[in-house]
């Protein structure tokens, strides 16, 4: 009879386990946030509540940022927002504050967030189902003249919108260029990368009078503009595209006719890149690549970095995370999976051991 007890004991706590999803390793792990609140003049322990409050959303946007895919810096989808990060209570287990005090005017807070990682992958997984078309980030940034004075009306970059509108891309607006950025653009390819972005379009329009627009009788002003346009890989900086073209703009006021001849001349140099964008897209080598022994969402970041770290890597996406262990979809510029694991061990060898490598799979555990 003892012994009968002590089952049910056991299955009622497995049970009570599995409801409260305390499941295998990798179901919930901690992650570290923190966040700041208002100072207002009350208890201490309402001042740690709110601000651990907003280090759970915190906590929550770092993980789902992880599991959307490589490319993460764009805003979240409209669909992740309403179904994840505004319900936090169905993917945070528990949490509590690790240091907490007054700053200023404002009150700082670090706290350690245990989220359902297992069920946060699984949702997101769902929600790019079959009807999600993978894009591709480009950010966008160009450099505009008017009778050769610098103009920040950004006519040209919203040519180029509406050039690219129906591919599977997304525009990250890069701003206006400097003239140094045209001369050595490493700098401002580099920012493109930290913002998540796979290639990087940089325009240089100008645009002017006609000389013989004076001696014309109408009224209606014509402008001509010419427009230079380089795509350029974030990963190893090659010009993967170089258009140009031009176009006039007619109409009665000045600015309108400006802004027709500039929008125009970049829209039809814009058009020219989509072909060789979606060759590069698709000329890279797509392989899994699994890594064991992940074990936190911090140690997956760092993975996920070591990959941007590599030239060869074009683009990659998590698509599966259980018991700690990853699995990611990796688009390189490599001939096999074997190449691809040499390299990573050539330069960060410390963190791996190999477990396994076939022609279209490397798994390795993570150090």
């Amino acid at each position: 009879m003892r012994k009968f007890s002590v089952l049910i004991c056991a299955l009622a706590l497995f049970a009570g386990c599995q409801r409260f999803n305390i499941g295998p390793k990798g179901a919930g792990e901690y992650v570290m946030a923190s966040a700041t609140v208002p100072y207002e003049d009350i208890s201490k322990s309402e001042l740690k509540k709110r601000v651990l409050k907003q280090a759970e959303l915190n906590a929550l946007e770092r993980a789902t940022r992880v599991f959307l895919s490589s490319n993460s810096a764009v805003a979240f989808p409209p669909e992740i927002k309403s179904q994840i990060l505004d319900n936090p209570d169905a993917y945070i287990r528990k949490s509590y504050i690790t240091t907490s005090y007054r700053k200023g005017e404002e009150f700082y807070g670090e706290a350690r967030v245990m989220v359902l990682v297992s069920d946060l992958s699984a949702k997101i997984k769902e929600l790019q189902s079959a009807d999600y078309v993978k894009k591709t980030n480009i950010f966008v940034a160009s450099r505009e003249l008017i009778n050769g004075e610098l103009s920040l009306q950004q006519y040209c970059r919203q040519g180029i919108y509406k050039a690219l509108k129906d591919y599977p891309y997304v525009l990250i607006d890069g701003g206006n260029l400097s003239q140094s950025n045209l001369e050595d653009y490493t700098q401002i390819v580099d920012k493109a990368k930290k913002e998540g972005a796979r290639y990087v379009i940089l325009a240089e329009a100008s645009a002017s009078e006609l000389e013989s627009a004076s001696q014309l009788t109408t009224s209606f002003k014509p402008v001509r503009a010419k427009a230079n346009i380089k795509v350029i890989a974030s990963s190893n900086y090659q010009v993967i595209a170089e258009t140009a073209d031009s176009f006039s703009g007619l109409d009665g006021v000045l600015s309108i006719a400006q802004q027709k001849a500039l929008t125009g001349a970049c829209e039809n140099a814009a058009v020219q890149t989509a072909d060789p964008i979606n060759r590069a897209v698709n000329s890279a080598k797509t392989f899994k690549f699994i890594v064991n022994d992940v074990n936190t969402i911090e140690r997956l970041e760092e993975m996920q970095n070591i990959m941007r770290q590599l030239s060869e890597v074009e683009d990659f996406n998590l698509i599966k995370y259980t018991n700690s262990n990853a699995t990611f979809e990796v688009q390189a510029n490599i001939n096999n999976a074997e190449e691809f694991s040499a390299k990573i061990l050539r330069k960060y060898y410390s963190n791996f051991s190999i477990d396994r490598i076939t022609p279209d799979v490397v798994e390795m555990s993570f150090l």
